[in-house]
């Protein structure tokens, strides 16, 4: 046992080696290029409160993007989440609602946005839509698995009362999951506000955009309220929803 546990460690430490090796990852390099750091946050400094005002514009736009996509997304994985349960969907319908939601969640949401740019033009609504497509197959993976670590005793309960297949999952699977679904969307609206403050920098819309904008124009200290505007957005978003959730789930 202590044999195959001291190989086991042996063989991670030389794949570890091997992948540091292999993707350059030198600490000397990191504190030679530490001057060059502070020479760009001293050259952001002070923050240029100039441009608070569209900063804060475009956070606002950020969060209403994140909002959005975040609420259409529980509503439509809601059906899919039932369709890719192994425990309520039969094989038939499983098997492809699983892999067809595996194979569109491993697309990232700056891929769709890039799409969606390319599909709608500029601005919020191709942020929205690019958060709906990769939100919906990610809570609808979650819904599943929560679906299949359900109690089975209410669900035979209610079966035998001779209730149709609609109620049983209305009355016996959702209102065991209802807690965890409310906790998983309050999740993913956190990660969709900072997923959207990148998404301007393809175009569709939020504060990504003006992040973006300062940044090519080598504007440093405006660019440094953004990222303020940024960081306090997605520290509040982070404060509200756990608030929501100790309440809620």
């Amino acid at each position: 046992m202590r044999r195959g546990r001291g190989l086991t460690l042996l063989i991670g430490l030389v794949v570890l080696v091997a992948v540091a090796w292999d993707t350059g990852a030198d600490p000397v390099r990191f504190f030679r290029g530490t001057p060059w750091m502070l020479d760009f946050v001293r050259r952001s400094l002070p923050p240029d409160l100039r441009v608070l005002r569209p900063a804060l514009e475009g956070a606002f736009k950020t969060v209403e993007i994140a909002l959005l996509g975040t609420a259409a997304s529980a509503a439509l994985a809601v059906p899919l989440g039932f369709l890719s349960a192994r425990n309520v969907a039969p094989p038939s319908v499983f098997y492809p609602a699983r892999a067809t939601l595996n194979f569109l969640r491993s697309i990232d949401t700056l891929v769709y946005a890039l799409l969606f740019v390319a599909a709608v033009g500029l601005g919020p609504f191709p942020g929205v839509l690019a958060v709906v497509a990769y939100t919906t197959t990610s809570l609808a993976k979650l819904y599943s698995e929560t679906i299949e670590g359900i109690d089975p005793g209410p669900v035979d309960a209610i079966t035998a009362t001779g209730a149709t297949r609609l109620q049983v999952l209305r009355f016996g699977v959702l209102s065991q999951v209802l807690p965890l679904f409310l906790s998983y969307i309050l999740y993913r609206l956190e990660s969709n506000i900072r997923a959207a403050t990148v998404l301007g920098f393809v175009g569709a819309g939020g504060i990504g955009f003006y992040l973006q904008t300062y940044l090519r124009m080598i504007d440093y200290p405006a660019a440094s309220t953004v990222l303020l505007v940024t960081v306090a957005m997605v520290m509040a978003v982070d404060f509200l929803s756990s608030r929501l959730r100790a309440r809620l789930v």
